[in-house]
């Protein structure tokens, strides 16, 4: 059996789960490739897409001349939107190598890559999707939060949705994988997806690396001050008003010296202070891992999320997790176990929810944390639900 994962780049939190499940496959010594349209990494059997001469100029112009029709929508991007994308992708993909030889098809994040009218219109070949954000039942927004945000923008929204959804339901056979029971809730409910087969797959952590370590010697590799209590805050794009940074400083206003913030991300501007400690962003795997073992707690404060890759991290480093009642937190995080749900998503419900962390930390037993993490997000775990889920989907679609 040949399994082809297709997904628009091969960075960024989703292009990173697609790798590890890609990774997790050859593992475990199941024929996999990955075909997408911007490659970084040096994985094996990652292939880029060979991009045309007409294609390339296209991809060359200023960004409101791509997709024309779309001006309105493109010129609002960066001030309102997150992230915005489109289902007519440049590049026709359905006569590549890769894709004919596949058995059968995973997409991932395909945002403004993947032509959907011709890619669903000309496979006939079982496909799952495995979704990490909204976008896929949306129109061009990939949070529900953007849509609201951008009520001026709903009509040409709802214009793009149903030209996806004509075009999803032109599929030969679909099923989706969703990577939590927040994010299955509102697929089924979307008008792309509420007829075809659900399921739930966690994504994997590189345990290897995602591990336990002396948290004394880690502090002292990042100059942390001993005697604090140390929160990690991590984000690739830490302005992004999703993650919650916003929400994070109001609350920490209200705690003592004596807790100490280190922060992984994108260069921001911050009023200095004692407590606050600013890193900088990391690529680096074993670099990550050491900060969150340095960490007596991550703080997760977004206001949605799917699955976070960073909340997995952490926990199998034993790491505690304090976070908002949203996304994929709320399957995985248990009170008073493995982290502390706030009421709310708001500043005040955080602050009492690392508060009450730091009265109870001791209670928080980190072997028992990144033990139950290794055996949930294990790689091997990963592969074998996903090799039976590729099994069934293929006899499904006889």
């Amino acid at each position: 059996m040949k399994i082809v994962h297709i997904l628009s780049a091969d960075s960024g939190g989703a292009g990173l789960a697609a790798l590890r499940l890609h990774q997790a496959l050859l593992v475990s010594n199941i024929d996999s490739d990955i075909l997408c349209f911007y490659k970084q990494s040096k994985v094996p059997h990652v292939v880029c897409v060979e991009r045309t001469t007409c294609t390339k100029i296209l991809m060359r112009l200023p960004i409101p001349f791509k997709n024309g029709k779309y001006k309105k929508v493109r010129n609002s991007y960066g001030n309102l939107y997150e992230c915005i994308s489109f289902p007519e992708g440049y590049d026709c993909i359905t006569d590549h190598p890769l894709v004919k030889s596949a058995d059968i098809i995973n997409l991932h994040w395909v945002g403004s890559s993947l032509n959907y009218k011709l890619f669903f219109r000309n496979i006939k070949k079982p496909i799952i999707w495995t979704l990490h954000d909204m976008n896929p039942f949306l129109g061009c927004a990939h949070y529900q939060g953007d849509v609201e945000k951008n009520i001026d923008n709903y009509a040409l929204e709802t214009k793009i949705r149903k030209k996806k959804e004509k075009w999803i339901h032109q599929a030969f056979h679909l099923e989706i994988v969703n990577l939590c029971d927040w994010m299955k809730n509102l697929t089924i409910q979307s008008e792309a997806f509420k007829t075809y087969p659900q399921h739930i797959i966690r994504n994997s952590v590189n345990i290897e690396v995602f591990k336990l370590y002396n948290k004394e010697y880690v502090r002292s590799i990042w100059n942390v001050p001993n005697g604090k209590t140390v929160l990690l805050f991590i984000s690739q794009n830490i302005s992004n008003p999703r993650k919650g940074f916003d929400i994070l400083l109001e609350a920490i206003k209200k705690l003592d010296d004596k807790t100490h913030l280190m922060i992984i991300g994108e260069s921001i501007t911050i009023q200095s202070k004692a407590n606050i400690q600013y890193i900088g962003s990391i690529h680096d795997e074993q670099l990550m891992a050491l900060a969150y073992a340095a960490a007596d707690a991550f703080i997760l404060p977004s206001r949605e999320d799917n699955l976070p890759n960073t909340m997995l991290e952490s926990l199998c480093c034993g790491t505690p997790v304090i976070t908002m009642p949203t996304g994929g937190m709320m399957d995985i995080i248990t009170n008073g176990e493995n982290g502390i749900i706030a009421d709310a998503i708001e500043a005040e419900a955080l602050y009492k929810a690392i508060h009450q962390f730091i009265n109870t930390k001791s209670l928080f037993i980190r072997q028992r944390i990144s033990q139950k993490s290794h055996t949930l997000f294990s790689p091997k775990k990963q592969a074998q639900e996903y090799y039976l889920l590729y099994q069934d989907c293929i006899k499904r679609a006889q």
